[in-house]
């Protein structure tokens, strides 16, 4: 990485966070009548550019302010993620107060997204409905990221994988894949993140068409990870600077690969 890229990661990481608002404040939201609005959350409808989706699983809730795993960092991780985007490189990457859309996996607006974030999917328990919709959005060119969760809760993410594809298994990356080049060079053995209960080298693993790593990507697993709490806390500086700037790398990366496979 440049000096100049690393500057840039430091200097974006430490701008402020913009604070949520509500659905009827927030420019380019739908209404009230929305759905998505009535559960506290406003929904952009595509506009061409890139917008975070975030998946909404279990229960409810608003990030820090309370309620189940998947809102965990919201809206913060959304805001900081695609503020790195907009600085250092030349994705339309849309910045707005509530970070991006909180969807689920049977929602068709869905399909109009290419990128996909799970936090903590320890707790996800897939119903059929959202089973159909994720592997709908996945053939039809979706990239889904599984985030927070411990490395032996692996086992909760495969099994509920296999009700959406029976015939496709996770496999453990090894740096070689288009991933970790699309964008920056990041060797995923020299990955070292730090948090409050996940620290250390996670554990990465991709779900492929046909289970050929030569093929397009369908999901990725940080299993041991919380790139989403680097995210968060980064205009904080409650985490070092170098974890940091692996998460935001990881991060661009994802987004680079789902627009460009």
């Amino acid at each position: 990485m440049s000096s100049l890229t690393r500057l840039l990661l430091v200097a974006v990481a430490t701008l402020p966070v913009t604070t949520a608002m509500s659905a009827s404040s927030v420019p380019g939201a739908t209404g009230a009548n929305d759905a998505s609005a009535r559960q506290g959350y406003p929904y952009y409808p595509c506009d061409g550019s890139w917008t975070f989706v975030r998946i909404r699983t279990n229960g409810g809730g608003f990030g820090r302010r309370g309620g189940s795993g998947w809102a965990h960092d919201y809206p913060d991780a959304e805001i900081n993620l695609t503020q790195i985007l907009r600085e250092i490189t030349s994705i339309r990457a849309r910045l707005v107060p509530a970070g991006g859309n909180v969807l689920t996996f049977d929602d068709p607006r869905l399909l109009q997204f290419p990128l996909a974030y799970v936090s903590e999917p320890d707790e996800w328990r897939v119903t059929a409905a959202e089973a159909e919709g994720l592997r709908t959005y996945l053939l039809k060119g979706g990239l889904v990221i599984f985030d927070d969760f411990f490395t032996y809760e692996m086992a909760n993410l495969v099994s509920q994988m296999r009700q959406v594809f029976p015939e496709l298994h996770f496999l453990r990356l090894d740096g070689s894949e288009p991933l970790w080049d699309t964008f920056f060079g990041i060797d995923p053995a020299e990955i070292y993140l730090t948090g409050p209960n996940k620290q250390g080298t996670p554990e990465f693993y991709g779900l492929f068409l046909d289970n050929d790593p030569g093929r397009r990507m369908l999901a990725i697993a940080g299993a041991g990870g919380d790139i989403g709490d680097l995210w968060e806390w980064s205009a904080r500086g409650f985490y070092a600077v170098d974890p940091t700037n692996q998460a935001f790398q990881i991060g661009v990366n994802y987004v680079t690969y789902a627009l460009t496979h």
